[in-house]
């Protein structure tokens, strides 16, 4: 009992949360500053690929451009299905954070920003994904 932390309080373990406070803990910080003009193309286009079935959440091949890929060495290829895996995850965690909320949140923009970087250092030499 010795090394028990002094502020530690049992009376207080496993309370109840009141409602406001939880709401307010569960709703995601807003950023007012919006996306930038380039990020917000790449959300517009990958929302509308997604919606329109031509990104299937679940299968990375369907973000590959397929006649880039197939000209690729097999070793690149390789790297480019294991780049379309980590896209389609970060893709996946836009796509539901957009569920949540529309609104621009600290999450959601470092998402896309990430996503837009990683796309272009990817397609350094040539269009290998479909966003």
């Amino acid at each position: 009992m010795a090394d028990m932390n002094p502020l530690y309080d049992p009376k207080t373990d496993n309370l109840p949360i009141d409602p406001a406070v939880q709401s307010m803990i569960n709703a995601p910080l807003k950023d007012d500053s919006g996306f930038s003009d380039e990020d917000q193309a790449l959300l517009n286009l990958l929302m509308q690929k997604v919606e329109d079935g031509t990104i299937n959440l679940y299968q990375p091949g369907s973000l590959l451009n397929t006649t880039v890929y197939e000209s690729l060495p097999s070793d690149a290829k390789g790297k480019a299905d294991q780049n379309a895996l980590i896209l389609l995850g970060k893709i996946r965690e836009i796509v539901n954070l957009l569920k949540i909320s529309p609104d621009p949140t600290y999450q959601l923009k470092n998402l896309v920003a990430s996503l837009n970087d990683t796309k272009k250092r990817l397609e350094a030499n040539g269009d290998l994904f479909v966003i």
